[in-house]
């Protein structure tokens, strides 16, 4: 009987240690699966390295073509002749004769060599003052006319070609010539149709392209007048790179165009400040690319501004703010847990800051993906330090 009571003890002991090892076994393996299968946040990452830190500064404005003449007739009168070959688009040669008004004829029936009314008659008086004063002069030498009469015919002479001089210029006002070689960008006038310089309206740029005459342009170099904050004085510099931006445009099927840019210089500073905006003008001028830049177009600028030379510099895809303070998620390479850092930076580039303190040359950081992250995440980096894709 006593034997069996120990027996049964024995097998009761046994149940309960092996329910015990049972129990411990189920815990370690649940601790060990929760570990395994913490969430990961996956995200691109990328280190801290020296380089140059370029600012730019931003500005926007209307670039014109450098070499741009308005041209228009500066006396009323009837269009007779408009150059039919030529149409906007086309190129133009200095010299070129566009149109002319009534009172100029062809000479030899050719329209690029005109004569205007008002100088064939001041021509003839001009001859005339000639032959009269040549005649005088013989006979005030032969002392059979006076000086008087010398001074006077010499007065009617000059008279004469002042007056050819002055027809002239009425003759160029009824022609429009081709001051440059370019290309016309705009014609407003009609062969036939009459012209009052009153037409004109330059009291805003839209009303002057639709109103003058015609507009000619040089498409070779292009400038575009910028007005920055009085802040930025020390930092623009007269002869600094520019760079021209054109606005991205669609294609008819929804696709975005490519967009190419254009090179430029810092052409001038202005030394004065506006007193009522607190900014100065900046005249930018293009130096490569300009076939890419159209005459109105309204674009952004970047203007090269100071640099930090071989300087510790993180992405600016790395860095937020928190209570205007800046801070990043640097990865431990061996937990792969993120931990939120607060540094201190510099200049910013387009790419990247100055970093003056709080990370070291090396150091890995979250890019992409950090918007999801806390301090002490589990992150699971997509990319090595090569850039490449795991």
């Amino acid at each position: 009987m006593i034997t069996k009571i120990i027996n049964l003890n024995l097998m009761a002991f046994l149940l309960v240690a092996c329910n015990t090892d049972n129990n411990a076994s189920t815990d370690q393996e649940t601790m060990t699966s929760y570990s395994a299968n913490e969430v990961k946040t996956s995200v691109y990452a990328e280190s801290v390295v020296r380089a140059d830190v370029q600012t730019w500064l931003f500005g926007e404005g209307t670039v014109r073509a450098v070499h741009r003449e308005f041209l228009s007739f500066e006396s009323p009168g009837k269009i007779i002749y408009v150059d039919q070959t030529l149409k906007e688009g086309d190129p133009v040669s200095r010299n070129q004769l566009i149109a002319y008004q009534e009172k100029n004829l062809p000479i030899d029936g050719q329209p690029g060599e005109l004569s205007h009314t008002a100088v064939r008659d001041a021509q003839v008086n001009v001859d005339l003052a000639r032959k009269n004063f040549i005649r005088i002069k013989e006979l005030q030498e032969k002392r059979f006319a006076s000086q008087q009469d010398l001074d006077e015919v010499e007065a009617r002479l000059e008279q004469a070609q002042v007056a050819l001089e002055n027809a002239h210029i009425v003759a160029k006002q009824s022609r429009i010539i081709s001051p440059l070689d370019g290309i016309i960008a705009r014609i407003n006038i009609k062969q036939g149709t009459y012209f009052s310089p009153s037409q004109v309206n330059i009291s805003t740029e839209a009303n002057a392209l639709n109103t003058t005459p015609v507009l000619i342009i040089d498409p070779s170099s292009f400038e575009l007048m910028i007005d920055l904050p009085s802040f930025y004085y020390s930092q623009v510099k007269a002869g600094s790179t520019t760079i021209f931006q054109p606005s991205t445009g669609s294609s008819q099927q929804g696709q975005t165009k490519p967009v190419h840019n254009a090179m430029g210089i810092v052409y001038s500073v202005s030394p004065s400040i506006n007193p009522a905006t607190r900014t100065f003008t900046v005249t930018l001028r293009s130096t490569s690319g300009a076939e890419y830049l159209q005459d109105g177009a309204y674009l952004s600028v970047w203007i090269e501004g100071a640099v930090a030379k071989n300087t510790l510099s993180i992405p600016i895809d790395s860095v937020r703010f928190e209570n205007n303070k800046p801070y990043v998620f640097k990865i431990n390479e061996d937990t792969h847990r993120v931990s939120k850092t607060f540094v201190k930076l510099g200049l910013a580039g387009k790419q990247s800051y100055e970093l003056l303190s709080g990370l070291e040359q090396g150091d890995r950081l979250v890019t992409e993906g950090r918007s999801r992250l806390s301090d002490d995440d589990v992150v699971n980096v997509l990319n090595d330090k090569s850039g490449a894709i795991q």
